[in-house]
């Protein structure tokens, strides 16, 4: 594999977007007209290992540090190999609108690998699909091509660009149990809608499947997020103390962000027998 960081540009009459080929990560996405919706921070440091800040890192086998029959685990990379792999681009059918990555098993340090749990010896070959235009569509499908069943976690970490987080709200999601991993991942009911922010630390697994509105006061426009394959979402964003600690960002740029991503993790984990295949895809548009 090549361990060169490529970062590929894809421009259209509908929009633009930027992709590296480290992690497959889609590193902004604007659409005509609009500032930029994917997220990238004042600075971005490409160093192998090292997960890029912003756009959307793909997040794959596990989420976090993993999660097993109802217990964190302990694995690294923190997020999975995913994000801090060198994928194939697939060049040949690259266009103005579309890029085609792909990852498989033989591509990943055996001591990596063997952490993907439920299955001896497990493979996979991965397929991840981005589609530029009017809306932004990225599919991640995982196919069992070993010989042994194996469960794994997937999230598309999408960072999307407010004017300020502390004016902006998320609808879609009241009634929907929770956990609060800010506060020991307890068990919570979102009761009140929309969703809000203060400053203070929100990172929350919620059991939802639905279509989300981001809803920008200081930007004057709206977010529609939606999903297939996915039966959890994940909201996120550091807050003050967190977000001017972390040492890739600027002071001050935790209010240029939120994070929504689909996400199958934690009870959500997918299982995929030998020869199956699972596709977890979120398409982003202007309303």
């Amino acid at each position: 594999m090549d361990n060169t960081f490529v970062i590929r540009s894809i421009v259209n009459e509908d929009s633009s977007a930027t992709v590296s080929d480290y992690g497959a990560h889609v590193v902004s996405w604007t659409p005509a007209g609009e500032s930029a919706v994917v997220w990238q921070p004042k600075a971005i440091y490409l160093n192998e290992g090292t997960a890029i800040r912003g756009g959307v890192p793909v997040i794959f086998p596990w989420f976090g540090k993993g999660y097993e029959h109802g217990h964190m685990t302990d694995r690294a990379p923190k997020h999975g190999f995913a994000r801090v792999s060198f994928w194939h681009a697939d060049t040949d059918t690259m266009t103005d609108r579309h890029v085609l990555y792909t990852l498989d098993s033989a591509d990943i340090p055996a001591d990596e690998l063997a952490q993907i749990t439920d299955g001896e010896n497990p493979q996979f070959h991965a397929e991840y699909d981005v589609s530029v235009g009017k809306e932004l569509t990225m599919a991640l499908t995982v196919e069992n091509t070993g010989d042994t069943p194996f469960t794994y976690e997937a999230a598309l970490h999408s960072y999307f660009h407010v004017g300020d987080v502390c004016c902006t709200q998320i609808s879609g999601l009241v009634d929907t149990h929770y956990y609060d991993a800010a506060d020991g991942f307890k068990e919570r009911e979102q009761t009140t809608s929309p969703l809000t922010f203060d400053g203070s630390m929100v990172d929350r697994i919620y059991d939802s499947q639905n279509t989300l509105l981001i809803h920008d006061e200081a930007l004057h426009r709206t977010i529609m997020v939606s999903k297939t394959g996915s039966e959890a979402t994940v909201v996120w964003n550091p807050g003050e103390e967190a977000g001017n600690a972390i040492s890739d960002l600027a002071q001050g740029e935790w209010r240029d962000f939120v994070c929504v991503e689909a996400a199958a993790n934690r009870d959500h984990a997918i299982t995929l027998e030998p020869g199956e295949s699972h596709t977890l895809s979120q398409t982003v548009v202007i309303k």
